[in-house]
């Protein structure tokens, strides 16, 4: 139950209390005839409990006081009760209630009883049939405010959830416009500068397949045609998130941090996997710490494909000067064709990237069967031979 609820609840019982109260004084003095007999006690008490249980049965309220109307008049000894201040008091509450919290035709309905009852119940002691008119006047109002604010909290509510609905179109049009913005932007990355740097490094393997093989030109526009080669798929990699423009738009890149997690992806799937990192990895080039990432990325897919069930160890070393990433299956295990290399990259692809880097790459089997992929990266600044 919520703060409004339980205030409400509360309200609700304190009247009743009151009502109850009052009504049991009405019934000791009040006038001619007056007593606290057991009915007189046991129909004030029931008054109460019917303006109480108001707030979660409103007609249940009106027909249990109706009906404890007619039980003291056929209990009563006295000739008596009359509807007293505190029943019409009572009936008020209760009719204005029933009109506020139900659907209009139970609110008439309500209206009707408690219009009918009590004068029902005079006019059987003798009283006059205006009685009735009496009622119907008295308990008319008290419908009519309780409608009224039926009808106005209903619009609220109504207005309230259109709201929403605005709101909620609002935000799906926001969405789509950045969608469309995303489309836009993604598209003339691709087409202007994706093509123009693919069109460069084309330029640059041209210009390198002219060159005398093992010189330094040779050398330095192979490593130029390597950064071109990554440039590339880097800036389509950011031209796929932003057209997705999901939760890939917050994939960190792929960086030493990242290995275990590498790691543990691999274990669920079933392989036996160790992984030993030493030195400080912080302060390794981003550049470095994607390649060492994507060799470890390419040893393990190699080590399941070829060798699916051997245990394997991934050994990073981070020094002052260089990254050494080995990754290392034992013999055994059977051959898998169930995927190719990650990303594409086989191991070609890994010596290309490591030798933009100015680093060595070394792949063959180990004395004693298993394979070992080992990869040194430096970290300081690439320096042609």
């Amino acid at each position: 139950m919520d703060s409004t609820a339980s205030r409400t609840a509360s309200a609700h019982a304190i009247v009743g209390v009151v009502v109850a109260l009052a009504a049991l004084f009405e019934a000791g003095y009040g006038g001619r005839g007056a007593a606290l007999t057991p009915v007189a006690v046991a129909g004030a008490l029931v008054t109460g409990l019917a303006v109480a249980a108001s707030r979660w049965y409103p007609l249940g309220a009106v027909l249990l006081l109706s009906a404890t109307m007619v039980g003291a008049q056929a209990l009563s000894t006295t000739g008596l009760p009359r509807v007293g201040g505190a029943q019409l008091i009572a009936y008020v509450l209760l009719v204005g209630n029933a009109a506020y919290r139900l659907p209009r035709l139970a609110g008439l309905l309500a209206y009707a009883v408690a219009a009918t009852v009590p004068p029902l119940v005079i006019v059987v002691e003798g009283e006059s049939v205006w009685e009735f008119v009496f009622f119907a006047l008295i308990l008319a109002p008290a419908w009519a405010v309780g409608f009224l604010l039926h009808r106005e909290h209903a619009r609220s509510a109504e207005l309230r959830a259109l709201a929403a609905e605005l709101r909620a179109e609002r935000e799906k049009q926001a969405e789509v416009a950045v969608a469309e913005e995303r489309t836009r932007i993604s598209r003339e990355l691709h087409d202007a500068v994706a093509h123009t740097v693919s069109v460069m490094t084309l330029q640059v393997g041209v210009v390198r397949r002219r060159q005398v093989a093992g010189s330094v030109e040779e050398e330095t526009l192979l490593r130029a045609e390597g950064l071109g080669r990554q440039a590339v798929d880097e800036l389509r990699r950011i031209v796929g998130i932003v057209r997705r423009g999901e939760s890939a738009a917050l994939a960190p890149l792929p960086s030493l941090e990242l290995l275990p997690a590498l790691v543990e992806e691999v274990r669920r799937a079933g392989a036996t996997v160790t992984l030993e990192v030493t030195g400080d990895a912080d302060g390794v080039p981003r550049a470095v710490g994607m390649s060492a990432y994507r060799i470890a990325q390419e040893g393990l897919t190699n080590a399941l494909r070829h060798a699916s069930g051997a245990p394997v160890q991934v050994r990073v070393r981070v020094g002052d000067q260089e990254v050494e990433v080995t990754v290392e299956n034992a013999a055994g295990g059977t051959r898998s064709d169930s995927g190719a290399g990650v990303g594409g990259h086989g191991l070609a692809g890994l010596r290309e990237r490591v030798a933009v880097l100015g680093g060595a790459l070394d792949a063959g089997a180990v004395p004693g069967g298993g394979h070992r992929l080992v990869a040194t990266l430096p970290t300081g600044p690439v320096v042609a031979p």
